[in-house]
């Protein structure tokens, strides 16, 4: 689609609307501080596009298209804000700052891999995204936890989930993150497990090893 132009607009719509009912030029122009001719410009365009029906007199609203790409980039704006936040210490003004500008570029296979990386979380944030993170907890019954993989396993990382955000940030420096294929050398109850990763061979103690979590191959 899209410039970040436009993704700002149809989240503007979204937030004023919640994709319900309307928003007038001059209520949007006043919410994104441009003028109503501005506004009304970009309209058309989004009109063009399938985005957003326009009546006039009536305001605009989001088309189920429009109204589903906006949830994802609101999603991803959650996403990068929380990581900011969460695992970065970034104060929250400067991380909605930030979030505004990135959510623009992220992908959405990264915005995902984030999501699980901070664990996934089943929240009105997801409501309406087209590539929920919910996919690390539905329908995988494979995913497990590393501390209860035995020797010889195999799998690829789904997500590292805690909630002392100083282990998440431990495990990956440790380079334990989504998508990372791993093998569990040696196995020991209530010990630590050996596993390979890449070129590497790592003790992970049941502290880490239960917040690993791995999408096991059959």
């Amino acid at each position: 689609m899209a410039t970040a132009n436009r993704e700002d607009y149809l989240i503007s719509i979204l937030r004023l609307t919640e994709g319900k009912g309307t928003a007038k030029t001059t209520e949007l122009a006043e919410f994104m501080d441009v003028s109503p001719a501005s506004v009304s410009e970009m309209v058309k365009v989004l009109s063009a596009e399938g985005y957003v029906k326009y009546e006039k007199y009536r305001g605009m609203a989001l088309t189920e298209e429009g109204l589903n790409y906006a949830r994802q980039i609101r999603k991803k704006h959650h996403v990068l804000e929380r990581f900011l936040t969460d695992y970065l210490d970034v104060d929250h003004q400067t991380a909605h700052e930030e979030a505004c500008k990135m959510e623009h570029a992220i992908s959405d296979e990264s915005a995902v891999k984030m999501c699980q990386m901070m664990g996934p979380r089943i929240d009105d944030d997801c409501k309406g995204c087209s590539n929920p993170c919910k996919t690390a907890t539905e329908g995988l019954v494979k995913i497990t936890p590393l501390e209860s993989m035995p020797s010889g396993a195999r799998g690829r990382i789904s997500h590292v989930l805690s909630n002392d955000s100083a282990v998440v940030k431990k495990l990956v420096m440790m380079g334990f993150v989504p998508g990372k294929e791993i093998l569990v050398e040696t196995a020991v109850t209530n010990g630590p497990h050996i596993v390979k990763m890449g070129d590497s061979s790592l003790a992970v103690d049941t502290r880490f090893s239960s917040c690993i979590f791995v999408d096991v191959y059959e």
